[in-house]
């Protein structure tokens, strides 16, 4: 097996270590998001959902805005690396991360109309399994993310 040289540029080597980094988080974020909070926040009854909603929509938020900030850095500073060093070698693997990593702030901020709605007590089944949906969508574009962010260390 042949081993690859890593890349000579430190920033673009550190930025693509963070994006790494911030791509496992967002994983497993997501995963523990997608088969434990919202499975216990819409499963069973609709009654008090409007409650639980609200409760879960004010303790997630910092975790999610402070994950998502972080993970917008991340691909920031791993194109500026990529950009800045010239280096051909992993650079799709590393525009595949950034984009996850954008991709998943602007699936959720288009879903928090149905998290609203639903804390105002306009519960459907439709819009329940919408936001099941984008939660999927976003754990499986984090967890692509994660290994383009591998490949793109590997190169």
């Amino acid at each position: 097996m042949k081993r690859r040289r890593p890349a000579s540029d430190p920033t673009l080597r550190a930025g693509r270590l963070a994006l790494l980094t911030t791509s496992a988080i967002t994983l497993g974020f997501q995963s523990i998001v997608s088969s434990v909070v919202y499975p216990q926040l819409f499963d069973g009854t609709t009654h008090g959902i409007a409650e639980r909603q609200s409760d879960h929509a004010r303790r997630i938020a910092p975790v999610a805005l402070t994950l998502y900030a972080t993970s917008l850095g991340a691909a920031v500073w791993a194109t500026y690396g990529s950009v800045r060093s010239g280096e051909r070698t992993g650079r799709v693997a590393t525009a595949v991360a950034c984009a996850s990593s954008l991709a998943g702030p602007v699936i959720t901020a288009g879903v928090v109309p149905l998290h609203a709605s639903i804390a105002q007590e306009q519960i459907t089944r439709p819009r329940i399994a919408a936001l099941m949906a984008s939660d999927r969508l976003r754990t499986g574009l984090a967890a692509v993310g994660m290994v383009a962010a591998a490949q793109s260390l590997s190169n």
